[in-house]
């Protein structure tokens, strides 16, 4: 049975702004992506830490329109790429290469992502050129990945935990039951004792989705996220600042593309239509196609 539970990215911080957090849960979003995007059953686990680590990076960075994250390794992967939004949609898109159908164990790809590029591309509202960032992979995870991009590329303190656990349904399809990631960044002039506590702390939880396993224990209520909290950093009040559903949607449409070829038209009509009367563009995310005529085009010029 799939997870019901609602997807969302919280956002929190400490009483005293020592840290931040950033949490996700992306399973029921994952598997409406699932059956939207081509993506292949072996590589649901990966593009499912793709979407949680994108999600995650949205809610660290401010003032961003979107970020896309997208790897590309030497085996498996072409390029897969996930873009999301602060309002909490997210689009994505996966090219594997035929090495991937063959693979007996989805850890086979760990080893493929040691050496992978891995791009971090932030377009701000109030800049017109997206910033990029690139970096060769030194680990063999999209979550330790994502942890190395931000300490090279961002200089920003982070520790980070995931938990990813797939299941098949009883038609025996392979689904995302729990996806979980937690984000936590030192602000400036934080202690190293501080640190300490919450690294501490972090790395004796082995993974967030026997966290979360939605059962009670001893006869207590499942914990929730403030519980993780509180248990991380034992003592400090976490004060959430904001709640964002997460949905699979892609945010594609006509106007936006036309922008982008008027944009292209004023500098060389040729170079956009040639000898055709019509063009047409299609999403590289969803598919959908758009029909752009050159007398449209030339009447708006």
């Amino acid at each position: 049975m799939k997870d019901d539970n609602q997807s969302l990215r919280m956002a929190f911080h400490t009483r005293a702004a020592d840290f931040r957090a950033v949490f996700v849960s992306a399973a029921s979003a994952i598997n409406t992506a699932r059956e939207q995007v081509a993506l292949h059953e072996n590589a649901l686990y990966h593009f499912s830490e793709l979407v949680v680590c994108t999600n995650l990076l949205t809610g660290l960075f401010h003032n961003v329109r979107d970020t896309a994250v997208d790897i590309s390794t030497s085996i498996y992967f072409q390029k897969m790429v996930v873009e999301a939004q602060p309002q909490g949609s997210f689009r994505a898109a996966c090219q594997i290469n035929n090495a991937l159908t063959q693979i007996q164990s989805t850890k086979e790809i760990d080893g493929d992502i040691k050496g992978a590029l891995f791009h971090v591309t932030k377009r701000y509202y109030d800049m017109d050129e997206p910033v990029r960032g690139t970096i060769q992979s030194r680990v063999s995870s999209i979550p330790n990945l994502t942890q190395q991009y931000l300490h090279e590329s961002e200089q920003i303190a982070t520790l980070m935990l995931t938990g990813m656990k797939l299941n098949r349904d009883t038609k025996g399809a392979l689904f995302a039951e729990r996806c979980f990631g937690l984000l936590i960044e030192a602000l400036p002039d934080v202690s190293e004792e501080k640190k300490f506590i919450i690294t501490d702390n972090l790395e004796r939880l082995s993974t967030l989705t026997q966290y979360f396993d939605g059962t009670e224990k001893n006869d207590e209520p499942p914990k929730d996220v403030m519980d993780l909290l509180d248990d991380i950093y034992p003592g400090e009040q976490w004060i959430q600042s904001s709640e964002t559903p997460l949905v699979y949607r892609c945010s594609c449409h006509r106007e936006g593309y036309l922008e982008r070829i008027l944009e292209l038209a004023r500098k060389d009509m040729e170079s956009v239509f040639g000898d055709l009367l019509q063009i047409e563009v299609k999403c590289g995310y969803c598919g959908k196609k758009f029909y752009y005529k050159r007398s449209e085009i030339e009447s708006l010029l």
